[in-house]
């Protein structure tokens, strides 16, 4: 059974095709808790992930929007929402154009892999599901882990970190014209995001946490990556807890928060969860569960 089907039985009208709120991969309906026959169609059904959220109220369970919209009981509204069969949808690809540039890349060397493992990773873990690379003596980025950025399964840009700490510039990242989508309009492991995100500010965060944590490349952030966190009803900031990071947390909570769903802001006891503790990424990763 598919959701749309639900909705034409029970006369529930989607958005038009071409309405404000329509968004590839999601079908909008009206919100039954907070505009039932407003035809806003502030709530949406994604229909890759099979959860529903509506920009004004926020996210609800399946069940209950379904129960809310019909005259059924408990046991007929979790029978129809075990047979409802997740739909694998086209994703819409970007507009790319031109060609990825990329300094000289290689194998991690044991350099790389002592910088690895001495910040408490797996290399060949992280190789496996980030598809890192290395650069090596030679030319202006010497000895850095290159980290591919992966948007809808393809590369389109890259970023670089350093594997000696008395650099001044740790990260180093593609420039405009080495790129086929700017790194600051993405997300970085947006690919492995479903319900909940969790919001960080380097790759390296991301490793920590594992898949369902973005990087945002630095504590600023654009109207593009904010529009993309708006696909996830639930939302964890977690930058540094340095003093300057935290102001733009609460920015960040603040933009996104204003369309509805649930946003929390989240400061570790340590620096950044790159560099926190296994006790406090637990806690951290039961957010995503």
């Amino acid at each position: 059974m598919k959701f749309i089907e639900i909705l034409e039985e029970h006369d529930i009208p989607r958005a038009p095709e071409g309405h404000e709120h329509s968004t590839e991969g999601w079908v909008q309906f009206d919100c039954p808790f907070c505009g039932r026959d407003s035809h806003h169609y502030h709530m949406g059904y994604n229909l890759r992930g099979g959860f529903v959220n509506c920009w004004r109220c926020g996210a609800h369970s399946l069940a209950s929007v379904i129960r809310e919209y019909t005259t059924l009981n408990y046991k007929e509204v979790k029978k129809i929402c075990e047979e409802i069969i997740p739909e694998n949808v086209p994703i819409m690809r970007e507009n790319i154009k031109g060609f990825l540039q990329t300094p000289t890349l290689g194998p991690l060397q044991d350099a790389h892999i002592k910088y690895l493992n001495q910040r408490g990773f797996d290399h060949h873990m992280i190789q496996k599901l980030w598809q890192i690379k290395a650069t090596g003596i030679a030319g202006h980025l010497k000895w850095r882990l290159f980290i591919p950025i992966l948007h809808q399964g393809r590369i389109v840009s890259w970023t670089t970190r350093a594997i000696k700490d008395n650099i001044p510039r740790k990260y180093q990242s593609a420039e405009p014209h080495q790129e086929l989508i700017p790194h600051k309009n993405i997300l970085y492991g947006g690919d492995y995001v479903r319900h909940t995100v969790i919001i960080c500010e380097g790759p390296l965060d991301v490793w920590a946490i594992g898949p369902g944590a973005v990087a945002t490349f630095g504590s600023g952030f654009t109207e593009q990556q904010i529009m993309r966190l708006l696909h996830f009803p639930r939302r964890i900031v977690c930058y540094d807890n340095e003093r300057e990071a935290q102001k733009q947390a609460k920015k960040l909570c603040n933009a996104i928060g204003a369309f509805g769903g649930e946003t929390i802001n989240i400061t570790l006891d340590s620096k950044d969860p790159g560099e926190a503790k296994f006790g406090e990424l637990k806690k951290l990763r039961k957010f995503l569960k």
